[in-house]
């Protein structure tokens, strides 16, 4: 089936647009066509479809052909051009043709047979250079790639032009020397020189060997880098023969496997350094081990410091690599030791916990981490240029610290050997923990044998306080007998001790007489000549308490009487108990060694005299004991009476209390009820007596007038003493109920002041109120606020004759307020201060008393405020007057 063309005919000719389309219909080319008139329609039509071929006028209404075939080029369309025109201008057809045209045809010469040829040559043509641009555009894009490839590789790409002797490198090359493209003279013989002096022969004859016997070339090298340190690398690479056989090109790749040959030797390191730490609990000769294999593989100079348990740093392991340094190493161990608090690098991570890695060490750190100029020169003559300090942790506690040191022979450190020394650390300090709780063990286990040897003497002293207190049990009668083998099992429990004895305090003669002894060497005491008197050392004894170890510190020494009679060490103790006091003391003695007790034979000696007392005063006692048994049994049989009689009093007095709960109740209820029944010809007195006072017509006399105020004073006087009973009552009941309300506390302290303003000036008292509240609401029972605020300042005029009374009010806290009322009164007295809150309690109770009252108001005061969940208290002096404090919630409705 013939292919269906696709034709754009540009031409503003009509005509000529006909004779075109019937011309390429004659020749039998089928065809989809589209017509345009200018150059602009042209454009749009391309922008918009494909077409295989455009016929265009050169001579159009909006420009020329030529310049038509240029922007369509330009445009970047790929269709065919046949130019077709009415002139036959050849200049203007190489112009055309130059632009981009397939063809230019004169419009005289169009025929069938030439506008089919000049088609499919055109399409012909352009699809031709199409598949060749695309071609190109595809090769070059192929050759990008691959040099993308190249370039991006992670493995050097090298190719050796044998007979120009060149060599090729990428990137990657470049990178695993750290030459540059510029900077490398490409030969053989320059790349032989990179690698490592030992490895070079052997590189050299392996290449040769496999361009002349074509063996495998796949070999492991050291490659220097422009840094003066050795890369690990791979090369492999395959030679290019001719067809004699003769090799003119050889290429290949390169890798570095620096890291993964580090990664090996750190493995294999602390493979070792395991085996090391592993080897011994002994901790402290394990990290000197482990210094001397650090620098055997990773560090100069390697130092490791411990923190011991007692707060102190001790440095265990110091390790050199030059043996001509090693001096240096023993001076900074010895002469400078590790300080907790220096500024040693070290000593701030032991403090810190964190690691710390230094590229390059300047003189100025050097300077800070070092004592003085001697110190200073040391450890420049070391020549340090890089460290890293790794803490030791454990359980998040840095216990050591390990120092790594480079010199100024090998490369700086870096993060990668920052995470070897974090690793190591960590193996270090298992090691050192294991070691450490090792040592612990070892030393718990000695404290524990030492324990076991104490508490086998204790459970012998134990066994004999034991004996003691079973001859105490059984009540022995023979006290001499007993007290005999007191001396003797005390013999028997102290090692030490050669003799015992007891000395007892005599009344008759008020002094301390020799009672029983026991051990050897007893016949040669003479206590009593020499230790009788009140200023004897047995007689401080006796009269303090306290005991003392006596030791003869002039025995063995030249000059000293061998004859004495004084032994070597005694320890002795008062015996006395809490019941029977102070009775004697008892001492044990040993004539040759001065050091032969410690304090344990003084704790055990301490008990024993208590036991002696104990047995001695039981033994004083025992004869009486029966008697005190008869008169304690004739006793129990009174108390027996006297239970059952205190039995019936109990009943007795159950039933009183429940009789004064039940009058209580009453009274109480009677009171209510009196002071209601009270109130109502007290409100009619008082009404009568006003409107007696305030009428107009009639007008009373002044001797009626004074009678009726009279009647009016005392009416309101008995309504306040029956509301005060009235209040009190239901306090008592429990019946006095709160009603909280929010209103303004300076303004109901201000208002109830004044209306009491009248009394204070009837005897010349200044009245003021001080307030400082940031917030005056509180939420409270008004009413209640104010008659505790009235009896307080009733109370402070009443007893106030000169001077003043003040209220006060501030904020304790956001949730409490204060009033305070201070007068110039007569104050109250220290011992009274304690009952003025007491119902129907007065200072002055006597009939003649000076101040009238009912002692109501302070009481009724106090229960209110705690009602209101307050505090009310008070200070006063006599004769300078009193200050009331109450301090209240900001709200009680809560």
């Amino acid at each position: 089936m013939e292919e269906i063309l696709k034709i754009l005919i540009v031409d503003d000719d009509e005509v000529d647009r006909m004779a075109v389309r019937r011309s390429l219909k004659t020749a039998g080319i089928k065809m989809e066509v589209v017509e345009a008139i200018n150059c602009q329609e042209a454009i749009a039509s391309l922008s918009h479809d494909d077409f295989d071929c455009v016929f265009l006028d050169y001579r159009l209404p909006d420009g020329d052909g030529l310049s038509l075939v240029q922007d369509i080029r330009s445009s970047g369309f790929k269709a065919a051009l046949v130019v077709l025109t009415g002139q036959g201008d050849e200049q203007i057809a190489v112009e055309v043709m130059k632009a981009g045209a397939s063809d230019y045809i004169s419009k005289s010469k169009v025929s069938p047979e030439s506008l089919a040829r000049s088609l499919r040559n055109a399409i012909r043509l352009n699809r031709a250079e199409t598949l060749a641009q695309r071609a190109n555009q595809l090769l070059q894009e192929s050759e990008q790639r691959y040099r993308f490839v190249l370039e991006g590789s992670n493995d050097g790409i090298w190719d050796w032009d044998i007979i120009r002797n060149q060599i090729y490198c990428n990137e990657r090359c470049f990178e695993i020397t750290g030459l540059s493209g510029d900077g490398f003279v490409s030969t053989y013989d320059a790349f032989c020189q990179l690698i490592h002096p030992e490895d070079r022969p052997r590189i050299i004859e392996i290449v040769t060997a496999h361009l002349k016997l074509e063996s495998e070339c796949n070999v492991e090298f050291k490659l220097r880098h422009v840094s003066g340190e050795y890369r690990y690398c791979i090369a492999k690479g395959k030679a290019q023969r001719d067809s004699t056989g003769r090799a003119f090109r050889m290429s290949g790749i390169i890798s570095d496997i620096t890291e993964r040959k580090q990664a090996l030797e750190r493995q294999r390191f602390l493979a070792e350094a395991s085996a090391v730490l592993s080897a011994s609990l002994d901790y402290q000769a394990t990290m000197e081990t482990l210094a001397r294999l650090v620098v055997n593989h990773i560090a100069d100079l390697c130092l490791i410091d411990i923190l011991e348990a007692d707060g102190l740093v001790r440095r265990l392991g110091a390790a050199v690599s030059d043996p001509s340094k090693e001096n240096l190493v023993r001076q900074l161990k010895h002469r400078y030791p590790p300080d907790i608090d220096g500024g040693h690098p070290a000593m701030k991570v032991l403090r810190t916990g964190n690691s710390e890695l230094v590229r390059e060490i300047t003189d100025d750190m050097l300077e800070a981490a070092t004592r003085d100029a001697e110190h200073l020169q040391i450890v420049r003559d070391m020549g340090f240029r890089s460290y890293i300090v790794v803490p030791l942790l454990v359980r998040g506690r840095a216990i050591g610290a390990i120092s790594l040191v480079c010199t100024q022979a090998k490369a700086a450190y870096d993060v990668s050997d920052l995470a070897l020394a974090e690793e190591l650390a960590r193996r270090a300090a298992l090691s050192v923990e294991n070691g450490q709780l090792y040592r612990e063990a070892q030393e718990a286990s000695n404290n524990l044998r030492r324990a076991i040897i104490i508490l086998g003497e204790q459970q012998q002293q134990l066994r004999t306080l034991q004996q003691l207190t079973n001859l105490l049990n059984q009540r022995l009668s023979d006290l001499p007998g007993l007290l005999r083998l007191m001396v003797q099992a005390v013999c028997d429990a102290i090692a030490g001790a050669e003799f015992c004895f007891i000395m007892l305090q005599n009344p008759q003669c008020d002094r301390l007489v020799l009672t029983v002894t026991a051990g050897i060497g007893t016949d040669k005491l003479q206590l009593e000549d020499g230790f009788g008197s009140e200023e004897g050392l047995l007689s401080q004894v006796f009269l303090t308490g306290v005991s003392q170890l006596i030791q003869d510190e002039e025995r063995g020494k030249e000059g000293h009487s061998q004859g004495s009679q004084m032994a070597a060490s005694m320890y002795v103790v008062a015996i006395e108990s809490a019941q029977a006091g102070r009775l004697g003391v008892l001492a044990i003695g040993n004539w040759e060694d001065t050091h032969a007790f410690d304090q344990e034979d003084g704790f055990l000696l301490a008990a024993v005299g208590e036991q002696a007392a104990i047995a001695i005063n039981n033994a004083r006692l025992i004869n009486t004991l029966e008697e005190r048994e008869e008169r304690l049994a004739y006793q129990n049989e009174i108390l027996a009476q006297q239970n059952q009689d205190l039995e019936s009093l109990s009943t007795q007095i159950q039933l009183q209390n429940l009789q004064l709960m039940e009058a209580a109740r009453l009274k109480s209820q009677f009171l209510a009820t009196m002071s209601h029944e009270l109130r109502t010809p007290m409100n009619a007195v008082i009404g009568f007596s006003q409107l007696l006072l305030r009428q107009r017509q009639n007008k009373l006399t002044s001797h009626q007038q004074d009678m009726v105020e009279r009647i009016l004073s005392n009416g309101k006087h008995l309504l306040t003493l029956i509301n005060d009973i009235l209040d009190l009552s239901k306090i008592e009941a429990g019946k006095l109920q709160l009603k909280p309300d929010e209103f303004n506390l300076v303004h109901l302290v201000r208002a109830t002041t004044d209306e009491l303003r009248s009394l204070a000036s009837e005897k010349n008292l200044s009245l003021e109120v001080q307030a400082d509240l940031a917030n005056p609401q509180i939420i409270n029972d008004s009413a209640r606020v104010r008659q505790i605020l009235v009896n307080l300042l009733s109370n402070a005029i009443k007893f106030t004759d000169f001077g003043g009374v003040w209220v006060k009010l501030w904020e304790v806290s956001p949730d409490e307020v204060a009033i305070a009322v201070q007068d110039t009164g007569i104050g109250i007295a220290e011992e009274n201060l304690n009952h003025i809150f007491e119902e129907f309690r007065q200072v002055d109770q006597s009939l003649s008393k000076r101040y009238a009252g009912t002692g109501l108001g302070l009481a009724i005061t106090s229960s209110l405020v705690q009602l209101m969940h307050g505090k009310i208290s008070v200070e006063s002096k006599l004769g300078e007057g009193s200050t009331f404090e109450v301090v209240l919630a900001r709200n009680v409705s809560k």
